[in-house]
């Protein structure tokens, strides 16, 4: 192993560790080696006993300063552990940060929407009152497919989870608000005959929360003529849901019993219409006395509380121990077992929810000795692999409508400028029915103009991204096409699979040729023969995207020669193909997909690291031959690339200070930068304060020294101009500061729960006034947000009063105040484990909510 010379247990000291390299900095004509910069950042944090410098030296003739320069280093003399000699000139490493002219995320004033497209989007996840709606512009129908403009969208809880960001299931693309909608067709493709420009339809599409939505004309029906938009828009996907389990699944006849489990939520009342059509024997469940009363009001007569296990004890007295013939469920855990206990022989469950499916949960069997079936339904699923199956579940749904026989669930209508009020509203999960967001005076609505437009992306040239099968490769090949690129070639080694393919379909649907090479970027010949069958069949290359990579993460001392070229090969050998074998192809764009890890280093990740050098040297290379450049030193992203890949990976990264990218976030980072000249930039949500206390001996390092500083001077500058509350905190005296806290905490909780701040009291329980792991999780980015204090995503159960949580949160800010006059309740810190944590956030938080429809 390379350090095992270096490190001699027994001594009470490590020799400090030179590594030498001939002109691997910026300057790079030597840029093989440049690895070794990247490996000595790793060996700063594996092994700071090491105190290991990195010493560039002059590529030709060293000078006798460059040799008494190293000799100091040697020794352990300078403080600097980044230099670069040339003769008596001496240079030092610092990380600077970059302003490029277009920021992303930048925060842009809001316009009167008028005419123009807009779509809702998430600008924060965690904050609901971050949501935004951005201006967009209108894609043109494929074949197939029907433009809509939007009179009224349905709400469902799934957006809520997606806002919130804790949706689990949203993988490759980022999320997308809106599902269900109504309104007007304004533009057809090819092969659409059923449909034409004008007609009131309804529509399962997904994003359609805005203007203008374009989805596959099997998703579209005509709207029933006697119902409204806003009516018509709260019929899809609880009615397809309830029709296909009931009629389909469970084909339920008259006189049979059925079990719906929150039966007043969007689904459970269109199941309860269809099972009242259909002549069955209903027995609801719901989580409230109103919504309980509100069943009852519809003239069912067994109705049982769905947070109760009494439920089952129920069903069964009143059928007499024979049970229900069909459960419709929803409900979790020992609420399912209870509810598969109260089924009939023949029985029909019909599982709705995802919890239990996503925690892959056990299921006993003994219950099926009766012959039951059990049926999971995900209509996403359905929408995406069984579309004309779909398309004629909704086609008879809507027929049952025009008869008359079924009716829309109650609907509670938010005018869009009221947006994020419905949002909020769906979280509490206190409604009945469906809400609906209307765009009838969609010209009100205040919306976010869109970042000057990316270019130049050609749409008669050819691009092309290795990796291009990868989740990130996929998401810049998205975002060239909705650039205007029309032609791309995606390596890959190994072809594309069945759900890559998948993947590719929209492309084409926009009208991009995208060719899927199988080809090893590491050999020259296979890299060469295929940019010359590109520039025989294809427009002419101008932009290339390196994002190849594999990872293979050990300790140092753990890695052999064949784990090291594992990594460094498809990095190194892939980028130095391209750039050999294009250096007189007139590029626009020539970006490598380099890591935050070449740039601060990165434990168990030496390899990765060193490759990592590798493109960023290249980058200085090429700009040196006045060739275009960019490597980008990418931190993690959300949900794709190498570090979502590892379980917990993105977890334990923002543990040591290291935040994700989102997927937009980074998207936009790029299109920003491909319009700078910077031959290296690193995109890092990187919490500088965090980092430095996790990795102590490296953050003494000089190569920080000016972002160390310029955070101490916004820090100051903060304090200066900080938030009203933050500010009377800091200035307020001790005796005076608990009242102003525990003022502005009861502020924030009412503005989650939505109710007047009068009504809560500082040592009420806040599970007691209503909240769950949703609200919880919003008053903690609320309070992070204003406050500028880090938080535990569990702080509301941690403290669970006002009086506990100002206590807190005040010690999170470092000022003291004085004692509660009562404390009613017992405040002991209640403590939790990261896995307990986690646990918590995203089972009890996303997970729970996913299997209840009570909400939908």
């Amino acid at each position: 192993a390379l350090l095992a010379p270096a490190l001699p247990a027994p001594l009470p000291y490590a020799p400090p560790a030179l590594l030498e390299s001939a002109s691997a900095a910026p300057t790079a004509i030597a840029v093989a080696q440049a690895p070794l910069w990247g490996l000595g950042r790793t060996i700063a944090h594996e092994h700071p006993r090491l105190q290991c410098t990195l010493v560039d030296l002059s590529p030709t003739e060293v000078s006798q300063e460059e040799i008494a320069a190293l000799a100091e280093a040697l020794q352990g003399k300078d403080q600097e552990n980044q230099l670069v000699l040339r003769g008596k000139t001496r240079y030092v490493a610092r990380l600077e940060r970059y302003v490029p002219q277009i920021l992303p995320g930048e925060v842009q004033r809001r316009i009167p929407a008028g005419d123009q497209p807009f779509r809702l989007e998430i600008d924060t996840p965690g904050i609901l009152d971050h949501l935004m709606l951005r201006a967009t512009t209108r894609r043109e129908p494929g074949p197939g497919e029907v433009e809509i403009a939007v009179v009224a969208a349905s709400l469902n809880f799934l957006d809520v989870l997606k806002a919130l960001g804790i949706f689990p299931g949203q993988g490759l693309d980022a999320p997308i608000l809106g599902g269900e909608c109504a309104g007007r067709v304004t533009a057809l493709g090819t092969n659409v005959v059923e449909l034409a420009v004008g007609d009131e339809v309804v529509a399962l599409a997904g994003g359609c929360i805005g203007t203008h939505v374009t989805t596959s004309a099997h998703c579209v029906v005509a709207k029933p003529t006697h119902l409204s938009f806003e009516q018509a828009a709260a019929i899809p996907v609880v009615f397809l849901t309830a029709y296909y389990a009931l009629h389909s699944l469970a084909r339920i006849t008259k006189g049979e019993r059925i079990l719906i489990h929150s039966a007043a939520g969007g689904t459970g009342l269109a199941a309860v219409q269809l099972a009242q059509f259909l002549g069955a024997e209903i027995f609801a469940t719901a989580g409230s006395t109103e919504k309980r009363e509100y069943l009852r009001s519809l003239g069912i007569q067994h109705v049982m509380d769905s947070r109760s296990l009494t439920f089952a004890e129920e069903v069964l007295a009143a059928t007499q121990d024979r049970g229900v013939d069909v459960v419709l469920n929803s409900l979790t855990g020992a609420a399912m077992a209870k509810s598969l206990s109260v089924l009939a022989p023949y029985g029909r469950f019909i599982e709705l929810g995802k919890k239990d499916i996503y925690q892959n949960s056990l299921l006993e069997l003994a219950p099926f000795r009766k012959n039951l079936s059990y049926f999971a339904l995900d209509l996403a699923g359905m929408v995406r692999e069984r579309p004309m199956m779909v398309s004629s579940l909704l086609e008879e749904v809507m027929q049952l409508f025009k008869a008359g026989l079924l009716k829309p669930p109650p609907t509670r209508v938010f005018p869009i400028p009221r947006f994020v009020e419905a949002f909020h509203t769906m979280a509490q999960a206190k409604h009945i029915g469906k809400l609906v967001i209307s765009l009838q005076n969609r010209t009100e609505a205040l919306i976010t103009p869109t970042s000057p437009a990316i270019g130049p992306i050609r749409t008669d040239s050819t691009y092309l991204i290795t990796g291009g099968l990868g989740a990130i490769g996929l998401k810049v090949a998205q975002w060239l096409v909705e650039q205007g690129a029309k032609h791309l070639v995606l390596l890959n080694r190994s072809g594309a699979s069945a759900i890559e393919e998948e993947h590719l379909t929209p492309l084409a649907r926009d009208g991009a040729y995208v060719r899927v090479a199988q080809v090893d970027v590491r050999q020259t010949e296979q890299v060469a023969s295929l940019l010359a069958e590109v520039a025989r069949s294809m427009p002419p290359l101008r932009g290339i995207f390196h994002a190849a990579g594999v990872l293979d993460d050990g300790l140092m001392l753990n890695l052999d020669e064949e784990r090291f070229q594992k990594v460094l090969e498809p990095k190194m050998l892939g980028a130095w193909n391209l750039h050999a074998l294009t250096q007189t192809t007139p590029l626009d764009f020539f970006v490598l997909f380099s890591s935050a890890a070449s740039l601060l280093g990165s434990p168990g990740q030496s390899n990765y690291a060193a490759a990592n050098a590798f493109l960023d040297a290249l980058a200085h290379h090429r700009q040196a031959l006045n060739l275009p450049a960019l490597s980008i030193n990418w931190g993690p992203w959300a949900m794709v690339g190498l570090a979502a890949t590892q379980a917990n990976r993105g977890d334990r990264l923002a543990m040591l200070g290291i935040e994700s990218l989102s997927p937009a976030q980074g998207i936009e980072a790029l299109g920003s930068l491909l319009q700078q000249q910077a031959a290296q930039v690193g995109v890092i949500p990187l919490n500088l304060r965090q980092w430095r206390q996790s990795y102590p001996q490296a953050a003494q390092a000089p190569f920080l020294a000016h972002l160390v500083e310029e955070q101490a001077t916004i820090h100051r500058a903060r304090h200066a101009h900080a938030s009203p509350v933050r500010a009377a905190l800091l200035a307020a005296d001790v005796d005076k500061r608990r009242a102003l806290l525990e003022g502005h905490l009861r502020e924030q909780i009412a503005r989650v729960l939505r109710m007047h701040p009068s009504r809560i009291d500082e040592h009420t329980a806040l599970n007691a006034l209503g909240f769950d792991s949703l609200m919880a999780l919003e008053l903690r980015n609320r309070l992070e947000d204003n406050l500028e204090v880090t938080l535990p995503a569990t702080v509301a159960w941690s403290y669970p009063t006002i009086a506990a949580l100002a206590g807190h949160v005040a010690e999170k800010l470092g000022i003291a105040l004085a004692s509660s006059k009562s404390r009613a309740e017992n405040t002991d810190d209640i403590q939790f484990s990261p896995a307990e944590e986690a646990d918590i956030v995203k089972v009890l938080g996303a997970f729970q909510q996913l299997s209840s429809d009570e909400s939908g």
